[in-house]
């Protein structure tokens, strides 16, 4: 009873946030630069989606759209270059079976660091 619970809390959770686009910045890099002697910035930006089967119904978490809403934040922040480091998308099918295999969230996730930005 209390996984129910707790898997119902986990679902409402996720779609309040589906649509949401979140970028986290790093900028304490202790006086160390690229290796082109720039300072950078490290954005982290994930999207929350709910997917039904394989096409966006609650948001989009995908690639694109990842990578456009943290280059929209770097272009924002004045940044003149990116470079992803990291990235990737997480369908959740197996949390709520079997109807999770047709509905299911999905986290997108992309890191990069930025030079230029103010």
């Amino acid at each position: 009873m209390r996984r129910i619970a707790s898997v119902m809390v986990f679902a409402i959770v996720v779609a309040v946030m589906a649509g949401c686009s979140t970028t986290q910045k790093a900028r304490n890099f202790n006086g160390l630069v690229t290796p082109e002697g720039k300072k950078a910035v490290h954005l982290n930006t994930s999207n929350i989606a709910i997917d039904l089967l394989f096409k966006p119904l609650v948001g989009d978490a995908s690639l694109e759209k990842t990578v456009s809403d943290m280059t929209l934040e770097a272009k924002a922040m004045g940044a003149s270059e990116v470079r992803i480091v990291q990235s990737r998308s997480t369908r959740l099918w197996f949390i709520f079976p079997p109807i999770s295999f047709i509905i299911h969230p999905v986290i997108g996730n992309v890191a990069a660091d930025v030079t230029g930005a103010k």
